[in-house]
């Protein structure tokens, strides 16, 4: 009997593990950048399917345990298995992007799951009496059937996801008609375009006539930009529609720009599945990133990217596609399953007290042979009762939680806010109902659950540390990295240099060029000729940043953070310097340089500087004495930083015109970095909740951006 209370004690914590970690997990996945960590994964995986062997277990000995209370475990594992697929449904990725960007959209039918329910049907079925009351066994059942109905359809609804072209075609489509509407470059602006915003589609392309061809798909004809023309929903359409005067869109102006959010992430999928851009150098597409994206405010342009950058992330990780692929079925008929479950959650409860509480069935038993053995100790037999009526209502509160959190998060989506614009775009009697209008306006006002907190990764070379070896030392820089809100200045920078430069992208030459410094600082964006080391160039130039930095700080007397007061040049420069380090420390696969290359030359850098503060006997506070440690150190890029640093100091100018140098630089060479054709990197970025450069990244890519220069500019 002590083992098998043993037992049964483990199995509970392992439940309640479980729930919780569960639970957890599924607000989470409204936060991306806080469920995507592999750690947290893993952990939640493992609790969660340690409690179905354990349980087997305990069916399979309930013979020799005396009180093994079969039918609360059955019971616990059919509400486990609910919490589970609610989960891997929720967290399913409706496409795979393979390494060389070839793939195309695959949906991935869980056998994981599909065995599991199986083995839970059995164990139930197996268990024959021991199962408990007939009332308790048929609603367990009831149940179990219920689960797999919900994963049946959420299945089907995939399949059917698939072989839509609003979803598992639409990259494809999107491709081709977007040749469509490039293939004059030569001629006119595109017909139709408006405020610097092209006939790009936003929803009904699935609609149109579409036709198979050797070349791919052609759509007959082009969507005409008329308010009430057809099914298909352009941003031509939403911007007339809005200079109309329309008051739904007037009283909501930022759902024109959530609109172009989700036509762009359109045009941005096609990278994940390696469709041609036909925008690839078009002065088209240049026009529409000068006057369409950075026509507003800084702020204003960035929320536009990050917008399209959420929705990508919810087609690539969870299941919002599968509802709005199917239109209104799937929604509607997911609620009635919830609703089901719900209440047969409920009813199963109650059969529980039921046979707890009358003599004659299984479990009343069980409790009685529990009591026996007990004797007299009434105070641990309540307490056993007591934890498992709290793991049964833990697992009912937990399934209702989930279940509703998953419906509450979908209506307050962006996903249903875009389909209810377009629905309200195509009813000429919607516009024209006050009330219906009223209804439309209150379903625009839900907040979306925020899935990009705009921030970026810090990182500084020059810190202590008691030693440095390799990987570990790397995952404790992980963990000791800081994340801070990018600064309004950043933002500013960022869309000055693209609007100045009209789309050319440099190493930083040019920002030297502007300011008449690249006769003296050219050697600095120029080393490692041979090897054109990228990462080499960042670290000498964070280094020497650092060390302006130091020395700025000494004329603030010794104030050791960065004030309110500082220049926007100042924030620019300190801040995109420490991203870049960050870059380079912890997401070297973001950089143009190997991987394997980047970690070496960083431990490299960072052991000698671990070194030599050793040897320095403390932090480098002042700059002449950093200045003057890292010159005199043995390797090459810290020599170069402090070289760097000096010129800098010394030959730039005052201290106003040398912070201008740097933010300009830095503005410069993080665009630079930002173009890539490492999507599989980007995809992986997105499901931790994205950088700061895959932001630039795809912003550069809507210019028809999507590679670096072949030689330094």
């Amino acid at each position: 009997m002590a083992t098998s209370l043993l037992n049964l004690l483990l199995m509970e914590v392992a439940a309640i593990v479980s729930i919780i970690l569960l639970a957890l997990l599924v607000v989470l996945s409204s936060y991306r950048r806080r469920a995507g960590h592999p750690a947290l994964r893993l952990f939640v995986w493992a609790a969660s399917t340690l409690f179905l062997p354990l349980v087997s277990y305990a069916v399979s000995a309930a013979a020799k345990w005396d009180a093994a209370r079969v039918p609360l475990l059955l019971a616990w594992t059919v509400f486990l298995q609910i919490l589970r697929n609610t989960i891997d449904t929720a967290r399913c990725s409706s496409l795979t992007i393979d390494s060389n960007a070839s793939g195309g959209s695959k949906f991935r039918p869980s056998v994981e799951q599909l065995a599991r329910m199986g083995w839970v049907a059995f164990l139930i079925i197996s268990s024959g009496g021991n199962a408990g009351s007939p009332e308790l066994t048929g609603m367990l059942l009831w149940l179990w059937v219920l689960s797999l109905v919900k994963l049946i359809h959420r299945l089907v609804a995939a399949e059917l996801a698939k072989s839509s072209f609003a979803v598992g075609l639409n990259a494809y489509l999107i491709s081709d008609y977007m040749k469509q509407l490039y293939c004059q470059e030569q001629g006119e602006d595109l017909d139709g375009a408006q405020d610097g915003v092209p006939p790009y589609l936003v929803m009904g392309e699935e609609k149109l006539h579409i036709e198979a061809r050797p070349q791919g798909y052609r759509i007959s004809p082009v969507p005409p930009m008329s308010v009430d023309a057809g099914h298909v929903v352009t941003m031509g359409r939403i911007w007339r529609l809005s200079t109309a005067g329309d008051s739904l869109l007037a009283s909501s102006p930022h759902i024109k720009d959530l609109c172009l959010s989700f036509a762009m992430f359109k045009l941005q999928l096609r990278r994940f599945l390696g469709c041609p851009l036909a925008e690839v150098g078009s002065r088209r597409a240049l026009a529409f990133l000068q006057e369409g994206i950075l026509g507003g405010s800084p702020e204003r342009a960035f929320a536009v990217i990050e917008t399209e950058l959420s929705f990508l992330a919810d087609f690539l990780y969870s299941k919002l596609t599968c509802f709005y692929a199917s239109g209104w079925w799937f929604p509607v008929l997911n609620s009635i399953l919830v609703l089901a479950t719900w209440t047969s959650c409920l009813a199963t409860g109650g059969a529980i007290v039921h046979d707890m509480t009358n003599q004659g069935t299984s479990l009343a038993r069980d409790y009685e042979d529990l009591r026996n053995y007990l004797q007299h100790h009434d105070t641990v037999f309540h307490a056993i009762v007591s934890l498992d009526v709290l793991v049964t209502v833990s697992f009912i509160v937990a399934i209702v939680f989930t279940e509703g959190w998953e419906i509450a998060n979908y209506v307050r989506s962006d996903w249903i806010k875009v389909a209810t614009v377009c629905e309200y775009a195509r009813r000429p009697s919607w516009r024209k109902s006050r009330w219906t209008r009223s209804k439309l306006g209150r379903v625009l006002r839900f907040k979306a659950v925020q899935r990009w907190d705009d921030r970026f990764g810090q990182t500084s070379v020059l810190q202590s540390r008691l030693c440095y070896c390799g990987c570990v030392s790397r995952q404790v820089d992980q963990i000791a990295k800081t994340s801070v809100a990018v600064p309004a200045p950043v933002k500013s920078a960022i869309v000055a240099t693209l609007r100045t430069n009209q789309g050319t992208l440099g190493n930083g030459i040019l920002s030297l060029q502007r300011n008449g410094v690249a006769d003296k600082l050219m050697w600095a964006c120029s080393l490692a000729a041979d090897d054109k080391s990228i990462s080499e160039q960042i670290l000498v130039w964070h280094v020497a940043t650092r060390l302006l930095e130091i020395k700025r700080l000494e004329g603030a007397h010794g104030i050791q953070d960065i004030s309110d007061d500082d220049s926007d040049t100042v924030v620019v420069a300190t801040h995109l310097s420490r991203y870049c380090a960050y870059l380079v420390a912890l997401k070297p696969q973001l950089l143009p340089d190997h991987p394997a290359w980047t970690e070496e030359l960083y431990e490299g850098v960072v052991e000698e500087v671990t070194r030599v503060l050793a040897r320095c006997a403390g932090p480098l506070a002042r700059y002449d004495r950093a200045a003057t440690c890292l010159g005199g150190s043995m390797n090459e890029t810290l020599r170069k930083a402090g070289k760097l640093a000096r010129q800098l100091a010394e030959e730039v100018g005052d201290e106003e015109v040398v912070w201008m140098v740097l933010a300009d630089f830095w503005t410069e060479l993080l665009l630079f970095l930002a173009p890539s054709e490492n999507v599989t990197a980007h995809a992986k970025s997105l499901r931790r909740g994205g950088e700061f450069i895959t932001v630039l990244w795809a912003l550069l890519g809507h210019a028809g951006i999507v590679s670096r220069p072949e030689s330094d500019v």
